[in-house]
């Protein structure tokens, strides 16, 4: 049960974020001259990847439906339990608009290009969105974790698709998606740190099992999910999920920098499973989450 002192930490990290990103974005219809897209400047391989990238992104029913039940404000639960969720509410709605907009623009953006069929992307995008979405995790706290390396690997994945591509209405879509995402990191870090602070709460075997449980959203979901992970990688010179577990040993702030000797075992167990994951791939191998 999450005690006061939560409550006002969740309630700081919410309204810090709305305080500064409420108004800031991007018109998904004016701010893009879709008019002027060099379509022959992009590649099979990108293109392929951006629609990938949008078929993640367009499954944002499921996502907003699992993290609506993760928070339901059950009037059977206690006072404390029922504002701390309807705090993070707040986020969320926010928070989902954002990705909604994502998923759209990309949309937007492949179908003037030209070069997808309107019916098949169309048809392609009702199957995908018709597979049940659910959440890897029941638990808030993992469901931060979770989330904290989703929103970073994202970003990572339309900063170096951005610098990949020549096609310069491109560049610009993905740049504001990939400033979205930095601040959607930003702000589960920043709520993984206020769940690992409360006394009690800072259980590193959940830490741990969430992170090497960790699947990008549709693994195992999405049709060819392998091929096409592996075809965003190579679209996108540099993109890999591994950066964003150096951000959940960011988060344990004083716990991981604690000394040796005093950490608790099931801290000395995350703190090597992060290692695992943080190492990038031999030579010529190439990891699919």
């Amino acid at each position: 049960m999450p005690k006061a002192a939560l409550l006002q930490g969740v309630r700081h990290c919410v309204e810090r974020y709305l305080r500064r990103f409420e108004t800031s974005g991007w018109n998904r219809y004016a701010d893009f001259a879709y008019g002027d897209i060099r379509a022959e400047l992009l590649t099979d391989q990108q293109l392929s990847a951006l629609r990938t990238a949008m078929l993640v992104e367009d499954h944002i029913p499921g996502y907003a439906k699992a993290y609506h039940r993760l928070f339901e404000l059950d009037p059977s639960l206690p006072d404390v339990e029922l504002d701390t969720r309807r705090a993070m509410l707040h986020f969320v709605f926010k928070w989902t608009s954002d990705e909604d907009r994502h998923a759209h623009t990309l949309e937007n953006y492949l179908r003037a290009t030209g070069r997808v069929d309107d019916a098949d992307l169309s048809k392609e995008m009702r199957i995908a969105t018709g597979k049940p979405y659910d959440a890897p995790h029941a638990d808030p706290m993992q469901m931060a974790v979770y989330t904290v390396i989703q929103e970073k690997a994202t970003q990572v994945f339309y900063s170096c698709l951005r610098d990949a591509v020549e096609e310069p209405v491109l560049k610009q879509v993905l740049d504001a998606l990939s400033k979205d995402e930095a601040r959607h990191c930003g702000f589960f870090a920043d709520l993984l740190r206020t769940y690992m602070a409360e006394p009690g709460t800072h259980d590193f075997a959940k830490v741990k099992e969430a992170v090497q449980s960790f699947k990008m959203p549709l693994y195992g979901t999405l049709d060819d999910y392998k091929r096409r992970s592996i075809n965003m990688m190579r679209a996108a010179p540099g993109y890999h999920y591994r950066d964003a577990f150096v951000l959940i040993r960011q988060a344990l702030g004083r716990f991981a920098d604690a000394r040796t000797d005093s950490r608790s075992q099931s801290l000395q167990d995350l703190l090597e499973a992060l290692d695992v994951r943080i190492v990038r791939p031999a030579a010529g191998q190439r990891a699919v989450a």
